[in-house]
């Protein structure tokens, strides 16, 4: 045997010892194998829906196991499966550690089916509806559905609508072509006035009165007819309109109206509507056309005007001026302005023109009066005007009484002469009441009632006392300083200039609160609301009468060192405010209750006898201020007369204030 042949037998008997060794591994492993799948229990799957389980199958595409029919082995961990079945999508599952062993449903979704649809004539307006809910609009329609039964519906405007049931598969590609059948609709035309040409789609096919039929769609209409305007409209017939009915009125050809106006600036009225701006109009033909223009100053002018078809026409409209007579005078003579230039003194006759004009009568010291008027050509106009006085005017515009913001009630007062003070003769007279002779012309405000400790409060929080009695123990600095605070809260200006709590002057021209003057506290206590002037704020007895007001009455025996006999008041020292009746100017408490502070200096210097003083706010330098009126403390006829006077530089508790102010601050002039 030679060396090839003995080496050949030897690779022979190992190829069949390795043929020998791997076919018993593989029958080890397939022992193996079956053995563990024997071991083993199985996952069931249930595939759904019906449909789909008698085409489905199961693979295992991750993991160690085996899927046999129904049933996946696990050999180890979470093997992922995919099922798949004829027109369903097929779908990837994993099966979990809690699942294995166990009977699970994949249920798989259907692949929807496709419709395909086109109309003859494709046309883009139509409508697509499924089941009458609509899912597109144009030529074609391609949409899936779920297997089933469906009602297609094809709504084009101008055909009939289609309805086509039909029955999808799934995954199945359904083709449809529908063939459409056009509207047959008709059409009628009137016109007035009739026998116009009617075109349809710019063919002549008659003449009104005309019917005829016409396929759906849009229709372009035209009426014609010789004198008037062309009538053009689009008229549609459609499977929810198939019958159009038409009654034209036409409208003759129009003519032009063309506008002029002398002078201009006026207002053209053409059949009662303003024509601006002025120019070419086109109006109706064979109608009356009503112009009118008008001018203030001027007549109007009206034509009537009928124009031919076609017609153009020029009007030119000329006004004339209208003036009017006017008779105007005043009393008391006084300057006439006719729209800001003077024409007469006391009278004025005129012709003007009869447009709106101003008259003005101005006199020196008199309230100047303005009136609008409008002479007429038709009758004379008439002005008569009487003047008043700057004063009366104010005084007739200002109301007589008023509440000001902290409740303190005013009273407006007109005042005159007087002669203020007391002779020497006058029992009770004392050397301080000088004589003088007084005009009071500047109108003024009082307060009915002497000013209350609630009143007082609301500027000085400090201040205390019972609420309705006046508020006194105050120096007349404190009375100053409250009609300032006054003032500017009520926006007036302040009559005292007070700095550092003294007074540097008074502003004479305001208009702001402030203490009366001496002369204005007496002609109130004397003179105002009464025939003629008195010694004591009720008359010229020197008996009190009862009630009269809060003085020392018995009651004040041993309180005060004088006091009035069989009088009793019901008080013994301060009462509240207006506890009595009002004297004869409508004030409270001018007799009693308390003193009262006033505006002047006070000093013992005579005054000029021949000299007038007119609103006198006393003299610029003396010690203290005056002091007016009697109190609760008042016991002898010398402080019960109206004349009666103190100088006092400091507070005390009987005397209190009330206040005032100029009707307007322009009223007011310097001090005499």
């Amino acid at each position: 045997m030679s060396e090839f042949e003995l080496d050949f037998q030897v690779a022979r008997r190992r190829q069949q010892r390795l043929y020998t060794y791997t076919f018993f591994a593989f029958i080890c492993v397939t022992i193996l194998l079956v053995g563990v799948l024997v071991s083993t229990t199985g996952t069931t799957i249930k595939i759904l829906p019906i449909e789909a389980e008698e085409t489905g199958t199961i693979r295992v595409v991750e993991g160690y196991a085996i899927a046999y029919k129904r049933v996946v082995y696990g050999l180890l961990g979470k093997p992922t499966i995919i099922v798949r079945a004829k027109g369903f999508r097929e779908q990837r599952r994993t099966i979990e550690n809690e699942e294995q062993g166990n009977k699970i449903a994949i249920t798989l979704t259907s692949v929807p089916g496709t419709i395909i649809a086109s109309t003859l004539p494709a046309l883009a307006n139509t409508r697509w509806l499924i089941n009458g809910e609509l899912f597109s609009i144009g030529k074609t329609f391609t949409r899936e559905l779920e297997h089933g039964s469906y009602a297609l519906q094809i709504d084009n405007p101008y055909f009939v609508i289609e309805d086509r049931p039909f029955e999808i598969k799934r995954a199945e590609k359904k083709e449809m072509n529908i063939e459409l059948k056009q509207v047959s609709g008709q059409i009628s035309i009137l016109s007035n006035p009739p026998d116009a040409t009617i075109s349809i789609k710019g063919k002549e096919i008659g003449k009104t009165p005309y019917k005829t039929s016409l396929k759906g769609g849009v229709h372009s209409i035209v009426l014609e007819k010789d004198g008037y305007v062309t009538v053009k409209e689009l008229i549609t017939l459609s499977n929810t309109k198939d019958r159009v009915d038409r009654a034209y009125r036409m409208k003759r050809l129009p003519s032009t109206l063309t506008f002029s106006v002398e002078p201009e600036g006026g207002q053209l009225l053409l059949n009662g509507r303003e024509v601006s701006p002025l120019g070419s109009y086109e109006v109706d033909s064979k109608t009356k056309h009503a112009l009118t223009y008008t001018l203030e100053g001027f007549f109007p002018l009206t034509r009537n005007v009928i124009l031919e078809e076609g017609e153009e026409k020029r009007i030119n409209l000329l006004l004339k001026s209208e003036t009017g007579k006017v008779d105007i005078s005043a009393f008391p003579s006084a300057d006439i302005y006719i729209d800001g230039i003077m024409v007469g003194k006391g009278t004025a006759n005129l012709a003007l023109s009869s447009v709106a004009h101003t008259v003005e009568f101005r006199k020196q010291g008199y309230r100047t009066i303005q009136k609008k008027f409008k002479p007429s050509s038709a009758h004379t106009t008439v002005i008569r005007e009487r003047l008043m006085t700057e004063l009366a005017a104010r005084m007739a515009e200002s109301p007589r009484e008023y509440k000001n913001s902290v409740g303190i009630e005013l009273k407006l007062f007109e005042p005159n002469s007087f002669k203020m003070g007391a002779p020497r003769h006058q029992q009770g007279q004392r050397a301080n009441e000088f004589e003088k002779n007084v005009v009071l012309k500047k109108s003024f405000y009082s307060s009915k009632r002497e000013i209350t400790n609630a009143q007082f409060k609301l500027f000085s929080k400090k201040h205390n006392g019972p609420v309705n009695q006046p508020a006194v123990s105050l120096t007349w600095l404190d009375a100053a300083k409250y009609c300032n605070w006054l003032s500017k809260r009520e926006k007036l200006l302040p009559f005292y200039n007070i700095d550092n709590s003294k007074l540097r002057g008074v502003n004479s021209k305001a208009d702001g609160y402030r203490l009366l003057t001496e002369a204005e506290w007496e002609w109130l206590a004397r003179k105002a609301g009464r025939k003629e002037q008195t010694v004591f704020p009720w008359g010229n007895d020197s008996i009190v009468p009862k009630m009269t007001g809060n003085i020392a009455d018995e009651s004040a025996n041993g309180l005060t060192r004088f006091y009035v006999p069989n009088y009793n008041d019901g008080f013994k020292e301060l009462a509240s405010v207006g506890e009595f009746p009002a004297e004869g100017s409508g004030l409270f408490d001018v007799t009693g209750n308390a003193s009262e502070w006033v505006h002047d200096v006070y000093t013992l210097i005579p005054p000029d006898k021949k000299k007038v003083h007119f609103d006198p706010l006393g003299p610029e330098f003396g010690e203290g201020h005056v002091v007016k009126g009697s109190s609760w403390r008042s016991g002898t006829r010398t402080q019960l007369r109206a004349s009666f006077r103190e100088g006092l530089s400091s507070k005390r508790n009987d005397v209190g204030f009330r206040i005032g102010r100029y009707l307007h601050a322009e009223e007011v002039t310097s001090a005499h």
